[in-house]
């Protein structure tokens, strides 16, 4: 997957931000899970909120100061989940927790590559409503020979 870049934003208080992409597609994106999150408290701020500028090269955004960002590949993520086009990385962390699941372990089960399992894991690449389907199928099966 290549880089996602950002050409425009616009922030909406109190959580979102509108995003259109160099691509030409838009996303509406719900940040409001990262207000608790260290570093991140001052978006609670509405008008500091709407300061969200596109960094420079279109790689992520930031806020006023320059000392809080996002990048673009997150916010694609985080855009396909909201939108139900990904399953989520916070459900697919859990399957694997669950499940006693390595990466390498996740990575057999599902037949993909470790390399993948860390992306997915770690957020980087949204993951696909396949993959989903395929742990659901896998858990399944699991706890069926289980019984």
């Amino acid at each position: 997957m290549n880089q996602q870049k950002i050409k425009s934003v616009t922030a909406e208080a109190p959580s979102h931000l509108t995003i259109l992409w160099r691509s030409g597609k838009h996303t509406r994106v719900d940040i409001s899970e990262y207000f608790d999150s260290p570093g991140y408290e001052r978006l609670k701020e509405s008008k500091f909120f709407e300061t969200a500028v596109v960094e420079e090269w279109g790689h992520g955004i930031e806020w006023a100061d320059g000392e809080i960002g996002m990048d673009a590949d997150s916010l694609y993520r985080l855009g396909k989940e909201q939108a139900g086009l990904a399953f989520p990385v916070t459900e697919f962390n859990a399957w694997m927790e669950r499940n006693g699941l390595s990466l390498s372990a996740a990575a057999k089960a599902l037949g993909i590559t470790r390399r993948t399992i860390v992306y997915y894991h770690g957020g980087h690449k949204p993951i696909p409503i396949y993959i989903k389907l395929a742990c659901i199928g896998w858990e399944t099966l699991h706890l069926e020979h289980a019984a």
